[in-house]
């Protein structure tokens, strides 16, 4: 499993001009959803696997590399 790295998806987001607001309106998420991506947390999300799915969304509409937002999982 691969690990987000929130701050470079806010970053990015905050590159853009966009708000969270607006973010998650695009992506279809609600703003605590987006906020947990960006921030830590995961009771917005059934499963790691779903927010895994949502960040990968709010990542291609920022236009944003895996390899810029995603790290190795540490054990």
């Amino acid at each position: 499993m691969k690990r987000i790295i929130g701050q470079r998806i806010k970053v990015a987001r905050e590159n853009v001009g966009l708000s969270q607001e607006e973010l998650a309106i695009r992506a279809t998420l609600s703003k605590k959803q987006l906020d947990q991506i960006e921030n830590g947390g995961d009771e917005s999300f059934y499963s790691p696997e779903i927010k895994l799915i949502a960040a990968r969304k709010v990542a291609r509409i920022l236009e944003l590399p895996e390899d810029e937002y995603l790290g190795k999982c540490e054990l």
